[in-house]
């Protein structure tokens, strides 16, 4: 499970310390998917496996769309952790969730994921309780 809040640094080259307790679970890699409601998703390798077997059964059976699953395909990207436990957020992940190279970010365990947040876009959905629809456009000026 992923759980607890945590405040990190993002380094220049988009690098983002994970919590200790959350890279063994992950393991060597994981994936990261621009979530349209403004933060970066991080998934286990069998779970986005999982997920995107799902997807693709949907396909099959006429429930999702091809935009869908080619949606779901672009916005994700497989990547290391590395020596230090560090994952690179890549520069589209971080500008669809408006996290800034040399910044913060805020990591949120959801139970079966972990969320990456600009901060003051967390804090806000927090005030708000999540309730906002449809999904926020966000001005980060």
């Amino acid at each position: 499970m992923f759980v607890g809040e945590f405040d990190r640094s993002v380094d220049g080259a988009g690098r983002v310390a994970l919590p200790a307790e959350f890279r063994e679970r992950l393991g060597s890699s994981c994936y990261l998917t621009a979530h349209p409601k403004g933060y970066v998703s991080v998934s286990t390798v069998a779970d986005f496996d999982r997920k995107a077997a799902e997807m693709l059964e949907k396909y099959s059976r006429g429930e999702v769309t091809e935009a869908a699953v080619r949606k779901m395909g672009r916005d994700s990207n497989l990547v290391s952790i590395d020596k230090q436990g560090r994952i690179t957020i890549d520069e589209v992940n971080r500008g669809r969730a408006g996290i800034e190279t040399g910044g913060q970010a805020k990591l949120v365990g959801a139970l079966d994921r972990l969320e990456i947040w600009r901060p003051s876009r967390y804090d806000t959905i927090t005030d708000e309780d999540d309730v906002t629809e449809p999904n926020r456009v966000w001005n980060d000026t």
